[in-house]
């Protein structure tokens, strides 16, 4: 007489059906290693960053090296002038996630609210939501679509006019440092000072020149050259 099962036998799978849960089952470990792995380098990496760059700015500091959106090692393409034309009472810092990157949204927010609650200058009887450069930035970015920007500048010091950027205060460190840590692909870069460091970089990188962002463009010509961009870079 047989013995009572504590199981359907007729639920028991073919041993080529146990094998093949087997191999399915070790790729999907794998997989999940090497994905795993891969998020753990790109976190390590952004750390490592963040530190390079916190010993080298300062923490806090009152310097604004770039602003991107997420991870600048993500970053193919650099958009680049002289020095942020508007200053902020907020830290770079405090729009920085460790293992996330630069919270883009938040700071544009604040820094529209900070452009609109500023004194105007002597002589000045309005200033717009968002300076004429960060228009032009916005234009390209969304012409680039997928492809990520970091917006930087050769210093890394805000002043409100050019005439307010003290020799001491032109300082290439945090930019030359970005470069060559992050290794982009394109740069564009506008005005004539800002071009002429750019060429001493003896670049890896292809540069694109155009005229400063303050005046003269179109919302056709920034997203013209976005696209111009996207096609170099194949998508």
């Amino acid at each position: 007489m047989g013995r009572n099962l504590p199981f359907d036998c007729d639920s028991l799978r073919p041993i080529s059906d146990i094998r093949r849960i087997s191999v399915n089952r070790r790729k999907f470990i794998n997989f999940f290693i090497e994905h795993f792995q891969e998020k753990h380098g790109a976190m390590s990496d952004l750390s490592t960053l963040e530190r390079d760059l916190a010993s080298l700015i300062g923490r806090p500091t009152d310097l604004r090296p770039f602003v991107c959106h997420g991870s600048p090692l993500d970053c193919e393409v650099f958009i680049v002038g002289l020095n942020p034309a508007s200053p902020m009472r907020d830290d770079f810092w405090n729009f920085w996630c460790p293992g996330f990157g630069f919270d883009k949204p938040r700071w544009l927010e604040a820094y529209k609210a900070e452009r609109s609650s500023r004194p105007l200058k002597p002589g000045r009887t309005r200033r717009n939501v968002i300076s004429n450069s960060r228009r032009v930035i916005e234009w390209i970015n969304a012409a680039l679509g997928e492809v990520k920007s970091l917006e930087t500048n050769v210093y890394s010091t805000p002043t409100e006019d050019l005439c307010d950027l003290e020799q001491r205060l032109r300082i290439t460190a945090p930019f030359d440092f970005l470069v060559d840590r992050i290794k982009p692909r394109v740069v564009i870069v506008h005005g004539n000072e800002a071009i002429a460091h750019v060429r001493q970089k003896q670049p890896h990188f292809e540069i694109v020149e155009v005229n400063h962002f303050s005046r003269g463009w179109s919302a056709k010509s920034a997203t013209d050259l976005g696209h111009r961009v996207r096609t170099f870079l194949g998508r």
